[in-house]
């Protein structure tokens, strides 16, 4: 049992640095920074690919995040108290809402500096949610039954 949640304590770090490793990605698409409130700024040819490349991304982000948390869950399935599964689920479904909203947004008008800010958001959130529920997981996954 000992390497199954060690394994899977190492799943879950390969998981969040992937979803770090992301949303860098997803910030270092627009090179303009600070400079602009909207993709309407920049010059078409590069707002089209800038575009392209962060729509890509955040749905790679949304569908990882959704796969990590899936995933979680299975974790702890047997391994986790109630309250702690059900309240660690309830952040899963609001960092979803997040993420849903970015999408919303992103599709009704295509404005990547909105997409940043939201993945900014859910950034501090994730990083909120590693320490609040993560970390607690890894140690009832860590504890002998």
């Amino acid at each position: 049992m000992h390497l199954i949640c060690n394994d899977a304590v190492d799943r879950m770090h390969r998981d969040h640095d992937y979803l770090l490793d992301l949303i860098q990605r997803i910030k270092a698409v627009c090179d303009r920074g600070e400079g602009i409130d909207n993709c309407r700024d920049c010059p078409s040819g590069h707002r089209e690919s800038c575009h392209s490349n962060i729509e890509q991304l955040v749905r790679t982000f949304v569908e990882a995040t959704l796969k990590h948390n899936a995933v979680e869950s299975v974790y702890m399935a047997d391994n986790v108290p109630k309250a702690h599964r059900l309240a660690h689920n309830q952040a899963h479904q609001a960092i979803g809402e997040q993420l849903r909203a970015i999408r919303l947004v992103f599709s009704a008008d295509g404005n990547c500096v909105l997409a940043i800010q939201g993945i900014d958001e859910v950034l501090h959130t994730l990083q909120a949610h590693f320490r609040e529920f993560d970390q607690h997981l890894e140690t009832f996954l860590n504890t002998p039954t």
